[in-house]
């Protein structure tokens, strides 16, 4: 799944659980993305209670993989 940056500022813009988080100008800034934000991208919604522990590694599984690779990413995270 590759976007540009313009589709990257788009999402920041829009309703996200960035809006309320503390650490979006971060994110932004270093290309971070935390667990909330990967199942907004996945699914369109997020739970407000999600963990927000961004990390580079996270945001390039969203922008610069598939979306299998994201979602095999998160699902080992539930096992763990």
């Amino acid at each position: 799944m590759k976007y540009d940056k313009s589709y990257i500022r788009k999402v920041f813009e829009g309703e996200a659980p960035c809006d309320k988080c503390d650490q979006t100008l971060n994110c932004q800034e270093f290309e971070l993305a935390c667990r909330a934000f990967s199942y907004y991208v996945l699914h369109g919604t997020f739970h407000e209670h999600t963990v927000r522990h961004p990390t580079h590694g996270l945001f390039n599984k969203i922008f610069k993989e598939d979306e299998k690779s994201l979602k095999n990413y998160l699902k080992g995270k539930d096992n763990v």
